[in-house]
């Protein structure tokens, strides 16, 4: 349990920045403003009934920042395995 809430705080911290990065990727926002990417949000724009520039761009935005707590959540766990393992390794190296 300790571990999860952990986890989850780390991501949390994590997800702003991380989703900022994700929309500093090359060519992002070239893909979301073509006819590839509106017809790719255009069920969450329907189901969050947005209409105009200014609503579609908070959808955009909030997916953006839930794709990067999950990068995150995935890289935060990782690096506790990670961790884990190399302790444990280097316990058992000196008993």
């Amino acid at each position: 349990m300790k571990r999860a809430l952990i986890c989850l705080t780390l991501a949390l911290l994590m997800s702003l920045p991380v989703g900022y990065g994700i929309s500093r990727l090359p060519g992002v926002w070239e893909w979301i403003y073509s006819a590839d990417g509106y017809s790719f949000f255009k069920p969450l724009f329907r189901a969050f009934d947005t209409y105009g520039n200014e609503g579609n761009l908070d959808v955009i935005i909030g997916t953006l920042t839930v794709a990067g707590f999950f990068v995150s959540l995935v890289s935060v766990n990782a690096a506790w395995t990670i961790i884990m393992r190399l302790r444990h390794r280097r316990y058992r190296e000196t008993r």
